[in-house]
């Protein structure tokens, strides 16, 4: 969303943010016990927005999934889609680790909320992904040819996210620091799996350091393991790593992987979307055939131990997102989105 306004504005628009809160987001308000079901939520807070979108020189969804876009649908006036996954690969990634009672609710949602997507989808005059793999997904959600769906990659300020000098990061080889990206408590970022992994890796170098940029777990953590918190900006701690570890379940685009890319940091990953088509292409990292922490760990070491390959990734990856993903890119690719939507 940030990364739309910020464009937007710099093509000389002026764009305005219209969005149904979720309770956790106030706090300190009063809100229904109805506002608590997320299919109701949309429902009767997009009531409230359908006047402004209609009265809107134009209009865009932008959002994570689709049917936070319902008050554009129900206006009845032209409008795009910019979103990040479908229902049905988020439900995929996060589904596995949630509680009972939450997968539960989950599950009670996801018929009118995957209505309530497809309707979105289907209502737009153009739709956009962030990532072949969102594409996809997207595709499926709306029941379109993959063709239909436009890609507008999410930007990277390759001036923040810099790597290191050369010398420095590849002395740091000698107690290489791996980094995972993300909080505890979103199941998809499935953190145990990169901790699983990290205890096979020190059996091999007992040198090597996990840390954890995010909230931290609530259970204690193994020797060699620890934990940052909640940080202003994630660029410095990534630039001082080795490697990135991305274990999720699931990424509809995953910026973690392209800021480490710009840092100069290769990424080893999972199969779980986003980042695949990033890492192939650019060549700044692997990605592990499964979930397993054998794979995962063998594929860490692999890289530890080469370190001609590791600088030869390093300037892939770096290289790719300057040129794919710097800020004046998507600025490029939404002029002519808004050119092709009015």
């Amino acid at each position: 969303m940030q990364a739309f306004l910020d464009a937007a504005t710099a093509l000389g628009h002026d764009p305005e943010l219209l969005f149904v809160p979720h309770p956790t987001l106030r706090p300190e308000e009063r809100m229904s016990p109805l506002d608590r079901v997320e299919a109701l939520r949309i429902l009767r807070g997009s009531r409230a927005l359908v006047p402004r979108v209609r009265a809107a020189r134009s209009a865009w969804v932008v959002a994570t999934l689709a049917m936070h876009g319902w008050a554009a649908l129900r206006s009845g006036r032209p409008y795009a889609c910019w979103v990040g996954t479908s229902l049905a690969d988020e439900r995929r990634g996060r589904l596995p680790g949630l509680r009972p009672s939450r997968r539960l609710a989950a599950h009670a949602n996801t018929p009118v909320l995957g209505a309530l997507e497809r309707r979105v989808l289907r209502g737009a005059a153009r739709v956009y992904a962030t990532s072949p793999a969102s594409r996809e997904a997207v595709a499926r959600a709306a029941g379109t040819d993959p063709g239909t769906v436009g890609i507008l990659p999410l930007p990277v300020d390759v001036d923040v996210f810099s790597p290191e000098p050369d010398d420095t990061w590849l002395a740091r080889l000698e107690r290489p620091v791996l980094t995972v990206v993300g909080r505890a408590d979103d199941p998809r970022r499935n953190l145990a799996l990169a901790i699983d992994a990290f205890r096979l890796v020190r059996a091999r170098i007992p040198d090597a350091t996990l840390r954890i940029v995010g909230a931290r777990p609530p259970l204690g953590l193994p020797d060699g393991v620890e934990a940052l918190g909640e940080v202003e900006s994630v660029a410095a701690p990534l630039r001082e790593s080795s490697l990135l570890l991305l274990p999720s379940r699931q990424e509809g685009f995953g910026i973690a992987a392209a800021e480490a890319l710009a840092c100069g940091v290769p990424v080893v990953s999972t199969p779980s979307g986003g980042p695949e088509d990033m890492l192939r292409r650019s060549g700044g990292g692997v990605v592990v055939d499964g979930w397993t922490p054998e794979a995962f760990a063998g594929a860490v070491v692999e890289l530890l131990e080469d370190a001609a390959t590791l600088a030869a990734m390093r300037r892939r990856g770096r290289d790719h997102v300057v040129r794919e993903h710097a800020p004046a890119r998507l600025r490029e690719l939404l002029a002519a989105a808004f050119e092709e939507t009015g």
